[in-house]
């Protein structure tokens, strides 16, 4: 996830279309508060006039200030032929966001394991489609936001999904929601309590008992090594076969990002 916080509207567009599919882009100022601090972003890309809230150690800070954007300004015009504003800003920014994205964070190391579970490597959209539960699971917590981030509507979603034989896209999501609950709690000192407020559950009971009634698992299970393999080979064996691995190669167009 990419959490922009700028005023410009250029650079919020460049970095729009540099970001792959794959990567969730957090662009509303309110929302971009929340993915800092109750989200697992791995760049915020920032101005001067955005200092609040504090970027988590571990997380990439890309501070552009105006005085970097005037000398962008001036080195653009400074060729014969410059390119468009927005094409030289997506240049300028996308060697570091490109940087960044092949950093690995415990979301790629959860692909890395349910890959294993699976048996073979995980289509792109089902990635993009866990990558944005994982890494903002405040956020996902329902439909809405989901169909909103595929450009449709909830019920034009669930029909794509029910076209290729797979389960609802809320099936999927909370399958993705209980992975990011197994990371939170792997940290021993984080209460169940606090796992749920910052993963978007409304309590600490409701989170236990979709837990229950999707996997059969306790809180005290899911902290474990065992209880997160036992997660994922339960998510694979019963909602990653091969032909639904194939069927969701079929939803290549899910995350289509269209920018001007």
């Amino acid at each position: 996830m990419i959490v922009v916080q700028v005023s410009d509207s250029y650079l919020k567009r460049a970095v729009l279309r540099v970001a792959p599919p794959e990567e969730d882009v957090v662009v509303d100022s309110a929302l971009a508060v929340e993915a800092i601090e109750r989200g697992f972003p791995r760049l915020v890309v920032r101005d001067d006039r955005h200092t609040w809230p504090t970027v988590p150690s571990g997380v990439r800070l890309f501070q552009i200030s105006g005085a970097i954007l005037a000398r962008w300004e001036v080195e653009r015009r400074a060729v014969a032929l410059p390119s468009t504003r927005l094409d030289y800003l997506a240049d300028r920014v996308g060697a570091t966001i490109d940087a960044t994205l092949a950093d690995r964070n415990w979301v790629d190391t959860a692909f890395a394991d349910l890959t294993r579970a699976a048996g073979r490597r995980l289509p792109a959209p089902l990635r993009a489609f866990g990558r944005r539960i994982l890494e903002f699971p405040s956020h996902y917590t329902s439909l809405h936001p989901l169909a909103q981030a595929c450009g449709t509507s909830r019920g034009a979603l669930k029909a794509r999904f029910r076209r290729r034989g797979l389960s609802t896209p809320s099936t999927y999501g909370r399958w993705f929601r209980i992975m990011a609950v197994s990371h939170v709690l792997s940290d021993r000192s984080v209460t169940v309590a606090e796992a749920a407020s910052r993963l978007g559950f409304t309590s600490a009971g409701n989170m236990c008992r979709m837990m229950w009634n999707v996997v059969q698992m306790t809180p005290t299970e899911v902290r474990s090594l065992r209880g997160w393999n036992r997660l994922l080979i339960t998510f694979a064996w019963s909602h990653l076969t091969p032909e639904l691995l194939e069927s969701w190669s079929s939803l290549d167009e899910l995350f289509e990002r269209k920018t001007a």
